[in-house]
């Protein structure tokens, strides 16, 4: 069984990388290869009758290319609470990796590819959660000023946590939207539902991030962004379903 996941992981990671050389090997008639990086961070502080501190970081980058789009970013957070007279305590931790491999049909809308992810949250009592596998999507839009795109798919989910360790599958729907409103503004919304294939009505969560960007220098900009993380079936010990952050920061583009 260890040898058939091993193969299974090997060849959805190998999947990418020969799409990849695809594009790079196009003719010189295909439009370039697009890249888009940025690191943003974020910090919060109050203080008062109640301490309070986060600090985020988020390093995202894309990748478009006639034949084949690539996504991924790094997320991670850090922050505290207490008063005057209580020591301060953790009350956020996170780090969370993803990356997407898309493959388009020559002139169709539609895509197929590879997601996986890497969760750490020491708040919800995830030790660790990595999950892979299979989707298919449609871009609705799909422009240099616009795109939107919806897919579903499957996942092997891998999780251990303060309960124990468990492994199941997984059904994934996702929608994107970017909007470049002018040469120096743009809106995102990132939305994404996750369900357990054996208990999807009980065992269920959810990601919504949506912000806008403003750009104040050539590579410089400014960033407010609102996250809320939901899930329907927390750990044992964590008393809330929903967990809301609104960033500010600065996003530096690379």
């Amino acid at each position: 069984m260890k040898l058939i996941k091993g193969v299974v992981f090997a060849a959805l990671f190998a999947a990418p990388l020969a799409g990849l050389a695809q594009d790079e090997a196009g003719s010189a008639d295909e439009p370039a290869v697009k890249w888009e990086r940025n690191l943003s961070l974020g910090a919060t502080y109050r203080d008062g009758n109640t301490e309070k501190s986060l600090f985020t970081m988020n390093l995202k980058g894309e990748r478009y290319g006639e034949h084949n789009d690539v996504i991924g970013s790094l997320y991670a957070e850090y922050g505290k609470t207490g008063t005057p007279t209580t020591p301060k305590e953790q009350t956020e931790g996170q780090v969370r990796g993803q990356t997407e491999y898309r493959h388009k049909f020559g002139d169709s809308k539609m895509f197929a590819g590879v997601f996986a992810e890497a969760l750490n949250d020491t708040i919800k009592r995830i030790r660790f959660r990595g999950k892979v596998g299979p989707n298919v999507g449609y871009y609705f839009i799909d422009k240099d000023n616009m795109k939107l795109d919806a897919s579903i798919g499957l996942n092997y989910v891998y999780e251990r946590t303060a309960s124990g360790e468990d492994t199941f599958g997984e059904y994934r729907a996702a929608l994107n939207y970017l909007w470049n409103i002018t040469e120096t503004a743009s809106y995102y919304l990132n939305l994404e539902y996750n369900a357990n294939m054996e208990e999807f009505d009980t065992d269920n969560n959810g990601l919504l991030v949506t912000g806008v960007r403003s750009q104040i220098f050539e590579t410089l900009s400014v960033f407010v962004e609102l996250r809320d993380e939901y899930d329907n079936l927390p750990d044992a010990g964590v008393a809330e379903h929903n967990d809301i952050t609104v960033l500010a920061g600065l996003s530096y583009d690379f």
